[in-house]
């Protein structure tokens, strides 16, 4: 479960988070993981530690007609999500990533982007999300850098984050493989982290 200190943390970083840098051509490369992590048929979308709704505009411009959800433990970062981007198309709840409120199997996508090593032990993480993935779904976890260079800047900020650490993405590939995912991509990359994984139709 989410210790308080790091729910405070991110409660205090919500009204700046969107003015931290990010890399010159984020929007495309996060525009390149929604694509890559909703299947073509899918209507029901959950983003895990959606923070201030940073996936959102990409996934309403290229997926116009899903459902997204956004569920984050912060409720600060959840509300300036909505001071921002309104509420259409989009419910928010606020839960703990490792104790999600949905039905098994309920989603066609679970977006992880920018959060897994905040989630705790990645085995545990990884379970919790892959639980809530529908049939013909996908788990799809992103970074804009690759967990060497990731892990690294953790230890360098410090407190409650300093210890959070990104698995390399074939480590992360093969837990989901471990719990019956059949793995789509791995890469990680000095400036890409990605894996995508889908449950088999049945």
């Amino acid at each position: 479960m989410m210790q308080p200190e790091k729910r405070d943390y991110f409660d205090r970083l919500a009204a700046e988070w969107d003015s931290l840098p990010r890399p010159p051509d984020w929007s495309r490369r996060v525009d390149a993981f929604c694509r890559s992590a909703v299947p073509p048929k899918g209507r029901r979308v959950l983003d895990v530690g959606s923070g201030t709704g940073l996936l959102l505009p990409f996934l309403r411009r290229r997926f116009p007609d899903v459902l997204v959800v956004e569920a984050d433990f912060s409720l600060a970062m959840l509300r300036a999500s909505r001071d921002m981007h309104g509420e259409r198309g989009v419910a928010r709840v606020c839960a703990d990533a490792l104790a999600l409120p949905f039905p098994r199997r309920s989603f066609d996508a679970v977006l992880c982007f920018g959060i897994l090593p905040h989630l705790g032990p990645a085995p545990a993480a990884l379970d919790a999300l892959w639980r809530v993935v529908a049939p013909g779904g996908r788990l799809a976890v992103g970074h804009l850098l690759g967990s060497a260079r990731l892990n690294e800047k953790h230890r360098e900020i410090g407190g409650p984050v300093a210890g959070d650490t990104l698995p390399p993405a074939a480590e992360a590939a093969g837990i989901l493989a471990g719990l019956g995912a059949v793995p789509l991509e791995a890469c990680d990359e000095p400036e890409r982290y990605l894996v995508v994984v889908r449950r088999a139709d049945e």
